[in-house]
């Protein structure tokens, strides 16, 4: 069993003055593949660090498995991690890479040799065993950070943007090997990253951090389809969820340029209105629009086109169209939605307004 628990933990530097995390509380369950998302310096790197005791805990409880871990060396915590940087031993070969960790622990050399042989092969790295971290691919290197971890056995893995340094290409098919490994080890595993793609395609959950806090936690598509603020809706989707300020009428909700049909706020109720790009379809009937405005932008990515319109508003509303869009530039075009897809937003806290809950699967 490896259950990570984080109870209130913070992080602060300068005597307090800077508080880098704050009241954080997650509780990874066995096996389960937790992701930590969120942009550069929101604190999610510094919660993992704090999990592996690279760095020490200000305030709050960690433990795995019911044991207190705050003041537990991080050579004692049975976990493993992999670095952004693979922070492999240059002037070995990729065997004795692999072994370090069992070998450090006078682990018996036949064991040693039997698990790295076991992990080479699992992770495609047999024939590579004999060279040197120089003579191999960024690809082929961070599978060697990968199977170091693994040789070991650990209760928790430990995972910081491994896969930052691939390219993107790399990406995908590292990605699907992790995947696959999870699934294989079933073991638990912590993972970061500011790519959402990596956290939809990879968790189980996904906790999004912002300004050192939890902003959400949840299975991927719950998350996507239920945001529990602007942050969120903003941050997770590319392109993100379109934000629009708009007001309740006696028939519904008044964007400036279309409305949405009625949905219990009290007339004159000020609302952030959020509608994902892919549930937005034109319409021919000006009189069923959400909003209407000029086409200012076509980006066509091959399989979809992103149809930018202005209007009226701080950013262009987007529509998610197919790969042929009759769009044009300067076009005045019509968008309409299913309003069950609609979501509300509190326009000062930032919060979702709770309407219909919709579910997912995980992937």
């Amino acid at each position: 069993m490896a259950i990570v628990k984080l109870d209130k933990v913070g992080k602060s530097y300068g005597n307090g003055a800077v508080m880098a995390v704050q009241d954080v509380n997650i509780i990874i369950e066995d096996g389960e593949f937790m992701v930590l998302l969120g942009p550069s310096g929101c604190g999610k790197s510094t919660t993992l660090r704090m999990i592996a005791g690279l760095e020490s805990i200000t305030e709050g409880e960690l433990s795995i498995d019911g044991e207190r871990m705050n003041a537990v060396p991080a050579k004692n915590r049975d976990i493993a991690m992999v670095f952004q940087s693979y922070a492999l031993y240059p002037h070995m070969t990729v065997r004795d890479n692999l072994g370090f960790g069992l070998k450090r622990r006078q682990a018996d050399k036949a064991l040693v040799k039997k698990r790295v042989d076991e992990v080479a092969a699992s992770i495609g790295l047999t024939e590579y065993l004999d060279r040197k971290p120089h003579a191999l691919s960024g690809g082929q290197r961070q599978r060697v950070a990968l199977g170091r971890a693994i040789v070991r056995d650990p209760k928790v893995f430990l995972f910081d943007e491994p896969l930052s340094n691939l390219d993107a290409a790399l990406r995908v098919s590292t990605r699907a090997e992790l995947v696959r490994l999870h699934q294989e080890l079933q073991a638990t595993m912590i993972y970061v990253t500011h790519d959402q793609v990596e956290a939809m395609t990879m968790g189980d959950r996904v906790c999004i951090m912002s300004h050192g806090k939890v902003a959400q936690i949840g299975k991927p598509m719950d998350v996507y389809l239920n945001p529990a603020s602007t942050f969120v809706a903003s941050f997770l989707g590319n392109p993100p969820m379109n934000l629009m300020p708009a007001t309740a009428s006696e028939t519904g909700i008044e964007t400036g340029t279309g409305r949405i049909a009625g949905t219990g706020f009290a007339p004159g109720t000020k609302v952030t209105l959020g509608l994902r790009p892919e549930d937005l379809r034109p319409t021919d009937n000006a009189a069923e629009a959400v909003v209407s405005g000029r086409v200012v932008s076509l980006e066509s990515l091959g399989a979809e086109t992103l149809v930018h319109v202005e209007a009226g508003n701080d950013k262009p509303v987007i529509l998610r169209g197919g790969r042929e869009t009759p769009a044009r530039l300067d076009d005045t075009i019509h968008l309409t939605c299913d309003p069950d897809m609609a979501r509300f937003f509190d326009p000062e806290t930032g919060l979702a307004i709770p309407t219909n809950t919709f579910t997912g699967d995980k992937k």
